[in-house]
């Protein structure tokens, strides 16, 4: 029997297949391929809130908050964002732009913004980093960004039935004290708001062995870990060893070099490590980047790992959200569509949501997949 999520879902895929023809064309791929890949129902565990903000939504907040900015228009902020090459000069930017970030409305809004978004391209569960050390320095509470996001929590399952939870993340280029004090602060909202830990920002020397206490103890608080190990940075097999030994963690955001190493890539799939793959691309073309990620997603999924597709910083790169970019994927890489599917099923395997949800989300997929293939039929 159909669920009212399924309905829906292939609802608004077939609705889609008219109302995206222009981008699926643009894309090279078809209006049906667009359509099946926007209904198909999907988790997101690899968005930063932050990242989410689109240029709208940021000059709308800094006029509100009555912050300064140099930007009198969105191409103004556009124009910014394409000055973003590489890992360094994109977290200048971010760090700048989320400067405006200042009260519980605007956490709320950027949270609600992206949940919008995300959950017209089929994300009905959804786990978001937020970076609490980058607005606590500018001397935001933290009990305004926790408000913010709770009510976000609340109104994204009110009104879209999408279900929301977040992960706190730790500056990597920051104190380790510093992440274990933000730790304990956060405690009163363990479990009911925030469900695992994770670490960004540039990666440095001493990572991860920096960081092993607070990831303990955040263990020992019975949260889940993650750790981006980003693509291509120095001594990165090292470090992805790192966080699977001295982390313990489940997944590994990115996590694209695992092929690089042959005992690296028995390991995670050997372990079920999910691998939060993200095949963003900044507002400049670099070429090769998606060639790149998307092969390397398909080589992953090849080799049985349990690797998924994220958006990673929509807002920040180009608004490609998780079905914009599942959709590259499949076109740059030659992916089937049964190897798309198994990718959503991925994002439910590796997602930190109880046992009884995870099987009825698989199951919506099934019957989703099985409507979408009765309708072709005919």
């Amino acid at each position: 029997m159909m669920t009212w999520r399924t309905i829906l879902w292939f609802l608004l895929a077939i609705g889609l297949a008219g109302a995206a023809a222009p981008a699926a064309a643009a894309s090279g791929a078809s209006p049906s391929d667009q359509a099946f890949l926007f209904g198909l129902p999907k988790a997101e565990s690899h968005v930063h809130l932050e990242g989410t903000m689109e240029p709208e939504l940021y000059l709308q907040i800094a006029r509100r908050n009555h912050v300064s900015t140099p930007y009198a228009t969105l191409e103004d902020v556009r124009e910014r964002l394409r000055t973003a090459r590489d890992l360094a000069s994109f977290i200048g930017i971010y760090e700048e732009l989320i400067g405006a970030v200042k009260t519980e409305a605007d956490f709320h809004d950027i949270a609600m913004g992206y949940f919008r978004k995300a959950h017209a391209q089929g994300v009905v569960y959804a786990e978001v980093f937020f970076d609490p050390q980058l607005h606590l320095e500018r001397g935001v509470a933290l009990k305004t960004i926790y408000a913010g996001l709770a009510r976000a929590q609340r109104d994204a399952k009110r009104e879209l039935g999408l279900e929301a939870q977040y992960i706190l993340c730790f500056l990597r280029d920051r104190p380790a004290q510093d992440a274990a004090r933000v730790l304990e602060d956060s405690r009163p909202w363990l479990g009911t708001l925030i469900i695992g830990v994770g670490l960004d920002n540039p990666e440095v020397k001493d990572f991860p062995e920096k960081f092993q206490a607070v990831f303990a103890r955040a263990k020992q608080l019975g949260l889940h870990r993650t750790s981006h190990c980003d693509v291509d940075q120095p001594d990165t097999v090292a470090h992805h060893w790192g966080a699977l030994k001295l982390l313990e963690v489940e997944r590994i955001d990115h996590g694209l070099n695992v092929l690089d190493d042959p005992a690296l890539l028995k390991a995670v799939r050997d372990r079920g490590i999910g691998l939060t793959g993200a095949p963003t691309l900044f507002y400049t073309d670099i070429p090769g980047r998606m060639e790149y990620r998307a092969g390397a997603i398909r080589k992953l999924l090849e080799a049985g790992v349990r690797v998924t597709v994220n958006s990673d910083d929509p807002g920040m790169k180009r608004g490609l959200y998780v079905g914009d970019l599942m959709l590259r994927v499949q076109q740059t890489a030659g992916l089937s569509r049964d190897q798309m599917v198994q990718l959503a099923r991925n994002s439910f395997l590796i997602a930190w949501t109880g046992e009884a949800q995870r099987r009825r989300y698989l199951a919506d997929i099934e019957r989703y997949v099985s409507i979408w293939a009765a309708t072709a039929a005919h």
